[in-house]
Parts: C-alpha cells; sequence; structure tokens
C-alpha cells in the first residue's frame, strides 16, 4: 500500500453529490434509500477511480484492469454509513479479493476497537507497516507496526496465500534488477519504473532500492 493523493471531484459529483446525499438521509423507505445510494455506481466516478489508483488496488496493489473491473469501494461501508456513499473522499478503487466479504466487505473499526483502518487517501501507510522481503525464504510480507497496522493487514487480507504467490515472484525479480542498478542501465531503468506510483507494488520496489542499492 502506498499514499495516494486524492484526485480532484468528477463533475457528475461535483454537480450532485449534496442532492444524492440529501436524497439517501431523507428516503422514506428502504427501497427508496437503496436506489439513491446506487447512484455512486456512474462510469464517469468509476473512470476517475481507476485514474487517480493508476487501475491498482487501493489495498494490496496489485493491478485489477488486467483481469477484472474492480470494485468501486466505500472506505466507510455504505452498509453502516449510507450517508457517505456519494462521497468522493469516502471512495476507493479495490480488487474484489480485498473488497469481498472473505475480506473487507462491510469490516469497520470504530477508534475505540482499534481502528479506523488504514487509508491510504488520508493516512500515510508507511506509518503502519513495515514492506519486507526475506532473503532465505523468498517471501514479501507487510508487516504490521502497530494496533491499526495489525487490524489493517487482517482485514485487506495483505499476506493472504493467493497476492503472495504473485507478489513473491516479482519482488524477487526486483532484488536481482537492484543489484545491477550500479552498473546496468536496463536494471536501473526498470527498478525507477517499479518505484513509480503506477506500478505494481510499488511499496515493495520502494524499499527495494532503498535497501539494496
Amino acid at each position: 500500500m502506498i499514499k495516494v493523493e486524492r484526485a480532484t471531484k468528477p463533475a457528475i459529483l461535483k454537480k450532485n453529490e449534496e442532492k444524492w446525499t440529501t436524497d439517501i438521509v431523507n428516503a422514506s423507505d428502504e427501497h427508496t434509500k437503496k436506489k439513491a445510494i446506487a447512484k455512486y455506481n456512474k462510469g464517469t466516478i468509476k473512470k476517475a477511480l481507476v485514474s487517480m489508483f493508476h487501475g491498482k488496488c487501493a489495498y494490496c496493489e496489485s493491478y485489477i484492469s488486467d483481469v477484472d473491473y474492480g470494485d468501486i469501494e466505500h472506505f466507510r461501508p455504505k452498509s453502516k454509513f449510507p450517508e457517505l456513499a456519494v462521497t468522493w473522499d469516502n471512495l476507493l478503487l479495490a480488487c474484489k479479493r480485498c473488497n469481498g466479504a472473505e475480506q473487507k466487505g462491510d469490516t469497520w473499526y470504530d477508534n475505540n476497537e482499534g481502528g479506523p483502518l488504514v487509508n491510504p487517501c488520508t493516512d500515510e501507510p508507511d506509518d503502519f507497516f513495515e514492506f519486507e522481503y526475506d532473503e532465505e525464504t523468498h517471501i514479501a510480507i507487510v508487516k504490521p507496526k502497530n494496533k491499526r497496522g495489525e487490524i489493517s493487514e487482517e482485514v485487506y487480507g495483505l499476506n493472504k496465500d493467493e497476492l503472495l504467490r504473485s507478489r513473491n515472484h516479482y519482488i524477487r525479480t526486483l532484488v536481482v534488477l537492484s543489484q545491477l542498478y550500479n552498473s546496468d542501465e536496463e536494471a536501473k531503468t526498470l527498478l525507477d519504473i517499479a518505484i513509480e506510483s503506477k506500478s505494481e507494488y510499488a511499496a515493495f520496489a520502494r524499499m527495494i532500492k532503498r535497501k539494496y542499492t
């Protein structure tokens, strides 16, 4: 997970966010409320989020666009905070694994429960996680630094088995590139690209560059 700067609010939300929120709050029945909440699911909003997160999951940093459409994710779940369902600052882009019922889903922790969860748009992930690579086991693991980090790692599934398989191979390759960083121009270029916000698993790539070059 890396820090992501919140992009400018899409025009459709600049125009409608306040009204749509009012419609949700003032809904007279569940059917009307669900219909009002569903207005967040607009193509232009999704497009803005895909651009803001470079097609990556806000949590695990896996590329989504190559294999799936991804989800418009409500950081504060819309089931618990319906009044924030169309609020731009509450919307992220997430893969179906991190956002699914077996991981974050509708999970939420308040301050008195060790929360809130780490938000890549408002928090600095490096304050909550260490991104480590074990040279013996070749495992790239997210290690929590504190309680909020611990809860967030578990809820998002930042070390789930399927993610580790993909991430371990890629990070191992970056370690090899880092060893050639000062002697091979192509290796230098590839690692420098890997640390950019648009690149998959950039948090680990940045750690690799700091540690090995």
